[in-house]
């Protein structure tokens, strides 16, 4: 049976800790970025599934001639968005409540695409391609990051699975679905067969460092909903941090700083 995947309320209960996470994924919004071709000064760019507004708020800030839209299901997470604009004085970037499966927005009416662990990994994932297609202009540019294989993704795969063991067994988990996804080839002939292409994509590596393991649990534990966590009674939390203590002991350096190894998938290339 695939898993039900995370949907907006789960997003929504992440909106006050999900900053925490972007300074571990930062290499990946600038690997997005890279492969994104120079951009005329008056485009549009699509920031699909943008969540806090990273990493478009970063290519906003570095190409300020560029306009920015950025769109995320989760009401939350888009305030936050919003609010960052505003702090930081970006005239040309905005963020709008949209689902990535129906964006209301007009046919070829962007000229690049951008997602980091959004776009081919939640929602309905053939008609939020298509919806990606649809908005983007003829031979407009996009760029992808996915989670690929969930052993790769090597913190919350620990996570995952130790709270497997704890949580009722009809209670879905998005590693399933992305596991399905992840299946050699799949993500790049569905971008293939709807209008992309042709499609480049390599593996990305980089690593989580924590200065220690409090650190990495209080980032895992404030996932709380998201995960299931919250569920949990303190006996069973309890167990679930000295067993991912003991799962994450092999990526603990001598000065007790936790390096943890992880790699995902990048998709990039232009509408066909």
């Amino acid at each position: 049976m695939t898993s039900k995947l995370p949907g907006p309320s789960e997003f929504n209960q992440l909106a006050s800790h999900f900053d925490r996470f972007l300074p571990q994924i930062h290499p990946v919004s600038v690997a997005v970025l890279e492969r994104l071709p120079a951009l005329a000064a008056g485009q549009t760019v699509l920031d699909v599934a943008c969540g806090t507004g990273e990493p478009g708020l970063t290519l906003g800030g570095r190409a300020p001639e560029v306009q920015l839209l950025g769109v995320d299901e989760a009401e939350a997470l888009i305030g936050v968005a919003q609010g960052k604009v505003k702090h930081e004085g970006l005239a040309n970037a905005r963020f709008s409540l949209m689902p990535m499966d129906a964006l209301k927005l007009a046919d070829a009416s962007v000229d690049a695409l951008i997602s980091r662990f959004g776009l081919l990994m939640f929602c309905d994932i053939p008609a939020s391609a298509r919806e990606a297609v649809r908005v983007l202009r003829v031979r407009g540019a996009f760029s992808l990051a996915v989670w690929d294989d969930p052993a790769e993704n090597r913190l919350m795969n620990a996570v995952v699975s130790i709270l497997r063991a704890h949580l009722p067994q009809e209670r879905g988990m998005a590693m399933d679905t992305l596991r399905e996804w992840a299946a050699p080839g799949r993500r790049t002939a569905l971008l293939e067969e709807i209008g992309f292409g042709p499609v480049h994509t390599e593996m990305f590596g980089w690593e989580y460092r924590f200065a220690s393991f409090d650190d990495a649990w209080d980032m895992v534990s404030g996932m709380g909903k998201f995960t299931g966590q919250a569920d949990l009674t303190p006996d069973a939390q309890a167990q679930v941090r000295q067993q991912l203590q003991a799962a994450l002991t092999a990526y603990r350096q001598a000065d007790d700083q936790y390096v943890i190894p992880h790699a995902c998938r990048l998709l990039w290339g232009r509408r066909a």
